[in-house]
């Protein structure tokens, strides 16, 4: 496993992240995440797809309700924005 900073990271994504090898991305010395290549991203058990968009979607939330964004707002904006590619 490789490891590597954010700076790192953004310095060299393409050959850190086109590789087979999983990557630790550290924060001043402290994990902030980990990237894992998948040998088929199709192949996803739909466990971990549930749990991904469960994370996500927790996570999204909690930025949208700090910013005060709501649904309503959204949902507007989405409209908006379909009825100018018409």
């Amino acid at each position: 496993m490789k490891i590597a900073g954010i700076r790192e990271l953004r310095a060299n994504s393409a050959a850190l992240l086109g590789g087979d090898e999983p990557v630790l991305v550290t924060r001043h010395g402290k994990v902030s995440g980990v990237y894992l290549p998948l040998d088929d991203p199709d192949r996803l058990p739909d466990d971990l797809r549930r749990e991904l968009a469960q994370v996500l979607g927790r996570h999204l939330s909690k930025l949208l309700d700090l910013k005060g964004v709501t649904e309503k707002a959204i949902r507007e904006d989405f409209h908006t924005y379909r009825r100018r590619r018409r």
